[in-house]
């Protein structure tokens, strides 16, 4: 019976997550059978901006961690995989 697993939250662990087991499928890991639930109608959670308030369509409210205008002051090594990083911008910042 193959193993089956399920990731809470399409927010930025479970991505991370999901992304591990991605790269361990890769590298030809026997990995389980994964779903995802994410509550919200698209994957980021605290990074997922909107501009609704109050409550959604189903009575749940909004959460939103982001607004319009934020600038983020942490290092985009910290918020980003290196993988994904344009190769331009792969330098470390974090040891200034």
């Amino acid at each position: 019976m193959k193993r089956r697993l399920a990731v809470i939250g399409a927010g930025p662990s479970g991505l991370a997550q999901l992304r591990a087991f991605q790269s361990a499928a890769s590298k030809g890991a026997d990995i389980p059978e994964i779903v995802c639930f994410e509550k919200q109608a698209n994957w980021g959670g605290l990074w997922n901006y909107t501009w609704r308030t109050g409550l959604d369509q189903y009575g749940e409210p909004v959460h939103g961690s982001m607004y319009r205008y934020l600038w983020s002051n942490g290092p985009k090594e910290n918020l980003s995989w290196l993988s994904e990083m344009h190769a331009r911008t792969r330098y470390d910042t974090t040891t200034h």
